[in-house]
């Protein structure tokens, strides 16, 4: 006997469309430790965090292991959650390996990415520039770090960009706080200008080499005054 047809069932849909509370709370810290607000070697007070955030302390602590799958925390018993504080080793380590995940973005960005990405990635650096002009830190490092990903994201490569994220987040403190000296400030506005262009032009190996510079010279920063296997000396 044939079987009996199988009545046809609707696929349900599971996006999640809204962001889980304790990710929009991971979110909020995640910029206050960016923008210095939070420093290296602080402890995050959960009682103060709840009472400002009006929130209870489970999604702050579900936040809390965010972070710290991030590598911007560290979770202790008893003690929870304080902001990493890099080393002079961990912070030529990780921009040397940015380096070259930057590097391999840019050049496969001007062999893989559309015309509408190029023109995205123009679009940003103009609101950098814009924003750089109006001495506008905050606004200039979203549009930068903004600049950065979506070349990233026009390489087309799902595990370089797994790589990259993770990395890149542990050193945007460092990154952001180097806008406050106007020389290093000016002189990575120069970068963009040059990396971007060649990008523009599809020119890869030369697009390359001016991004590698460019995180090579925001380690050279960061690492100035600092003593090797000193945390946070500066």
């Amino acid at each position: 006997m044939a079987n009996p047809e199988v009545p046809e069932q609707s696929v349900p849909d599971l996006a999640i469309h809204h962001p889980t509370l304790p990710a929009v709370v991971a979110e909020k810290l995640r910029q206050l430790i960016i923008d210095g607000t939070f420093k290296p070697g602080t402890w995050l007070n959960e009682r103060d965090l709840c009472e400002q955030l009006k929130i209870s302390r489970t999604p702050l602590r579900e936040a809390y292991r965010m972070l710290a799958s991030d590598g911007l925390v560290a979770l202790q018993p008893k003690r929870g959650a304080m902001v990493i504080e890099l080393s002079a080793d961990d912070v030529e380590n990780i921009f040397d390996v940015l380096s070259v995940l930057e590097g391999l973005s840019v050049r496969s960005a001007a062999e893989r990415a559309t015309d509408a990405e190029l023109a995205h990635i123009a679009q940003l650096h103009a609101q950098m520039r814009e924003n750089y002009e109006k001495r506008d830190i905050r606004a200039y490092f979203a549009a930068s770090m903004g600049t950065h990903i979506a070349i990233n994201r026009a390489a087309h490569n799902p595990a370089l960009t797994h790589a990259y994220d993770r990395l890149n987040l542990q050193v945007q403190a460092l990154r952001y706080k180097s806008n406050f000296d106007s020389d290093e400030w000016t002189a990575a506005v120069a970068d963009h200008e040059a990396f971007v262009q060649a990008l523009m032009q599809r020119d890869g190996e030369r697009a390359e080499a001016l991004i590698r510079k460019h995180v090579g010279s925001k380690k050279a920063y960061n690492l100035r005054g600092r003593h090797a296997g000193a945390p946070g000396a500066s």
